[in-house]
């Protein structure tokens, strides 16, 4: 009987020491699962670009105590220059002012670009987000692409933005803006190819009908092309090494449903602008805050708040002849208004059809076609009136 029970309790324990490898390998593939399952949710890149909503900021408020827009050089009292000299100790800068209300700038946050790739937890959180918007990654960036070249292009852009924003706004407070305007390249497959020439001063523009258009401002080229039609011969006279020069050459469309045609010429302007601005805004890039950097300045130089303490919001890229164009994202832009508060929205006329359908509840949208319409809307705006302003709906 004893050696029978000892026979049990010996089977017993080899059937125990048979099991616990079991169990362990089990432990084992659950755990090697779980961590499969991290690395492909957080760290396997999908080839996905997300966009959302991104944050907003108010032109006319400061950051870090500084105005968002300083402009030194002018009473913003009255708009007239204050003649400064290197005798005076001071110069006048136009600052925020109390109780003012928002011209608010917005923006998109993107992940998934290069550097800064998607994993699939944020792919799924994006698509059970109706305010964001996915993407294929080749769509956005062609192969080569790296984030070097994104951050220069994206902050290129903007400096770009700034600098038009700035010629624009004073051009249409009635200030002379002086400008060099030289030929940078020509688009492929333009007339101008292997006519003009890198590095050529632009000095004049003479139409079909004979008239000599002198380009002494950055607005010029641009305002007059609106109105030729594709297909005219045009004569650019160049300076060249010194030497001036008459080129001739056929304007070509600017697409099919625009007016107007153009050269085909890349142009790099240099202006001479009569007052200092400076944009204190660090961290975003891209062209479509130039609408409004222009009707920042334009508050700047005019007495009074010109929004009536409303808080506007609006997106636009700015030409050096006042005109507003379209940008991307601008549904994910009407959502980040909308969040921070914003009771108006002014968008390019171009972007329509994109807004048609998608605008959030409390927020008015307003659309523009250049500077002039866009500071009339937030005038009239300010008077208790932009009921009567056009929308995109």
């Amino acid at each position: 009987m004893t050696s029978t029970h000892d026979d049990a309790l010996a089977l017993q324990e080899g059937d125990r020491e048979e099991h616990a490898p079991l169990v362990s390998w089990r432990l084992a593939t659950a755990f090697i699962a779980l961590v499969a399952m991290a690395v492909i949710l957080f760290w396997v890149p999908v080839p996905f670009v997300v966009s959302s909503p991104g944050p907003t900021f108010n032109v006319l408020g400061s950051a870090n105590g500084e105005p968002m827009i300083a402009i030194e050089g002018t009473d913003p009292t009255t708009g007239e220059e204050v003649q400064l000299d290197d005798a005076q100790s001071a110069s006048v800068t136009a600052k925020a002012k109390p109780g003012q209300g928002q011209l608010r700038m917005v923006t998109v946050s993107e992940a998934g670009g290069p550097g800064n790739r998607l994993n699939f937890a944020q792919l799924v959180g994006a698509y059970f987000d109706p305010h964001s918007k996915i993407t294929d990654y080749e769509s956005v960036y062609p192969a080569g692409t790296t984030q070097d070249k994104v951050s220069d292009a994206q902050s290129t852009m903007m400096r770009n933005s700034q600098t038009t924003s700035q010629v624009a706004a004073l051009e249409y407070l009635g200030w002379d803006v002086p400008a060099t305007v030289t030929i940078a390249g020509t688009t492929e497959g333009s007339n101008a190819e292997g006519i003009v020439q890198e590095g050529d001063i632009l000095l004049a523009i003479t139409t079909p009908d004979g008239t000599r258009h002198d380009i002494t401002r950055a607005s010029t080229p641009f305002t007059l092309m609106r109105t030729v039609p594709a297909g005219s011969l045009m004569t650019v006279t160049v300076e060249r090494d010194g030497v001036t020069q008459d080129l001739s050459f056929d304007s070509i469309a600017v697409s099919a449903t625009e007016p107007g045609s153009k050269l085909g010429i890349y142009l790099t302007v240099d202006p001479s602008l009569p007052v200092d601005i400076s944009f204190n805004l660090e961290g975003v890039g891209g062209p479509s805050a130039g609408m409004m950097f222009s009707l920042g300045i334009i508050d700047r130089l005019t007495p009074g708040d010109m929004t009536g303490g409303n808080a506007i919001a609006g997106t636009g890229t700015m030409s050096f002849d006042g005109q507003v164009g379209a940008i991307g994202g601008i549904q994910q832009k009407l959502w980040g208004a909308h969040d921070d508060g914003a009771q108006w929205f002014l968008a390019p006329a171009e972007n329509c059809s994109e807004v048609v359908g998608h605008v959030p509840d409390g927020l008015n949208v307003v659309k523009v076609s250049n500077l002039s319409e866009a500071a009339t809307a937030v005038a009239t705006i300010a008077e208790g009136n932009g009921a009567t302003l056009p929308t995109c709906q």
